[in-house]
């Protein structure tokens, strides 16, 4: 039914609800597994250029990112799951989520909705929005 299943993670506060559905789903159907980790890149301080701080900033960011999905891929090896796993900082998280659906022919997307702040979960809601309006794939949100 599902070949290729994707795991996005999409905010800071995430659980591993999302990864374990996706997980126990890619064992059921026997398909590929692919966890993607996509964030807001920190703008530099000044706008034309990055600071020796802004870079470190956002090397901080890349390596929290990459430990958190080495972690991940782990776990799927452990279960014998064929996983793969990438992550972006971009401006725009639901647009790339949408691009990378579509360019790995993804059959069914996993996004994790976890608690958030008011501000943070109606920004949330958008990403969301237009994610199940794009995306040609099935979308399963896991809630809380």
């Amino acid at each position: 039914m599902f070949k290729n299943i994707a795991v996005a993670i999409i905010t800071p506060t995430h659980t591993k609800k999302s990864f374990e559905m996706g997980l126990g789903l890619a064992k059921k159907f026997d398909s590929d597994l692919a966890v993607i980790e996509c964030v807001y890149k920190i703008p530099p301080k000044f706008y034309f250029f990055e600071t020796k701080s802004d870079k470190k900033i956002t090397e901080n960011q890349v390596k929290k990112i990459k430990d958190e999905l080495a972690k991940w891929k782990e776990l799927a090896l452990q279960d014998g799951i064929k996983i793969k796993t990438k992550f972006a900082l971009t401006d725009s998280i639901a647009h790339w989520v949408i691009d990378y659906v579509k360019e790995h022919h993804i059959d069914l997307l996993v996004v994790d909705y976890p608690k958030l702040s008011m501000i943070e979960a109606n920004h949330h809601d958008d990403i969301i929005n237009q994610i199940h309006h794009k995306a040609h794939c099935h979308v399963l949100t896991m809630k809380n």
